[in-house]
C-alpha cells in the first residue's frame, strides 16, 4: 500500500492507484497448492518411463497412477481456490472464473476417476493384455470412453488456461504466467502426438508447473483494502477535503489576531 500526497497550485490528491493493485503474497497453502499438482503430474510421467508408458500391470504402474491420482486430487482442491486468488470485478470476469472453476473441479473428478479404474485394473490383472481387456469393458459402458478418458478429462488444461489469462487480465499475476501455463497445455498436446515418451511432453509439464506455481504466489486484495482505496480516492475528490497552497493553516482562518 502507497499513499502519497503533494501540495502545489492544484489541490491535494491521495494516490491509491497501488493500494487496489499490490499482490501480497500468496498463503503457504496456495504455493504449495499451485506447486505440488502439476509436480505430481510430471511425476507420475517419470515414472512410467520405466515401461515406457505403456499399460502393463507392476510396481512401476501402480506408483505412476497413485501418484497422478493425488495429483488430480490437487488440481481439484486448485480449482475451489480460484475465487480466492483471484477477484473478478466484472460480469465477464465473474464468468470466466466460475467457468474455469467448475472445468478444473470437475474435469479433475473425471481424472480421478479414470486413475482409480487404472489402479484397480492394475491391481486386479496379470498382464498387459488383461489389463487391456478390463479398459475395454469400462470403455464399452455409453459415454464413459468420452468423459473419462476423452474429452472430460484433458478440458483441465482448458479451465486451467482461462484462470491463468484471467489472472493476468486483472492484474493479479504476470502476463507471463499465463503464457507459461498456455505454452505448456500446447507442447504437451503437440508432443503426445508424437508418442508419450517424446521428450516435448516432460518439457510442457515444466512449462505448467512453472506457471501455476506463479499463479499460486498471488492472493485476492482483501474487499477491506479495495474499499478504503475508493473511500480515500472520493476524499480525494471531493471539494471539501480539497486544500490549495494558497489556503491559510485553518488555525490562521478561525482564529485571527487584532
Amino acid at each position: 500500500m502507497n499513499l502519497t500526497s503533494s501540495t502545489g497550485p492544484a489541490r491535494t490528491r491521495i494516490d491509491t492507484g497501488d493500494l487496489a493493485a499490490d499482490s501480497a503474497p500468496g498463503p503457504l497453502s496456495d504455493r504449495v497448492l499451485f506447486a505440488a499438482a502439476p509436480a505430481l503430474f510430471l511425476g507420475g510421467w517419470l515414472l512410467m518411463r520405466p515401461i515406457d508408458g505403456q499399460s502393463e500391470p507392476g510396481g512401476w504402474w501402480t506408483a505412476a497412477h497413485a501418484v497422478w491420482l493425488a495429483g488430480f486430487v490437487l488440481f481439484a482442491a486448485m480449482g475451489l481456490r480460484f475465487g480466492g486468488v483471484v477477484g473478478a470485478r466484472t460480469t465477464g470476469q465473474r464468468i470466466a472464473l466460475t467457468t474455469s472453476a467448475v472445468i478444473v473441479v470437475v474435469s479433475s473428478l473425471a481424472n480421478i476417476v479414470q486413475l482409480v479404474i487404472d489402479l484397480v485394473g492394475g491391481f486386479t490383472s496379470a498382464d498387459s493384455a488383461e489389463l487391456k481387456n478390463a479398459f475395454s469393458e469400462v470403455k464399452d459402458i455409453p459415454g464413459a470412453e468420452a468423459l473419462i478418458y476423452g474429452v472430460g478429462a484433458q478440458i483441465v488444461f482448458v479451465g486451467l488456461i482461462v484462470f491463468a489469462v484471467l489472472a493476468a487480465v486483472v492484474r493479479r499475476a504476470t502476463p507471463g504466467s499465463a503464457v507459461l501455463v498456455t505454452a505448456g497445455t500446447v507442447v504437451m498436446a503437440v508432443g503426445m502426438g508424437f508418442g508419450r515418451n517424446h521428450w516435448t511432453v516432460p518439457l510442457g509439464m515444466v512449462c505448467l508447473l512453472a506457471g501455476l506455481a506463479m499463479l499460486g504466489r498471488v492472493s485476492e486484495v482483501p474487499s477491506g483494502s479495495r474499499r478504503l482505496a475508493r473511500t480515500l480516492t472520493a476524499l480525494s475528490e471531493s471539494p471539501e477535503y480539497a486544500r490549495y497552497e494558497s489556503d491559510p493553516p485553518p488555525c490562521e482562518r478561525t482564529h485571527q489576531t487584532p
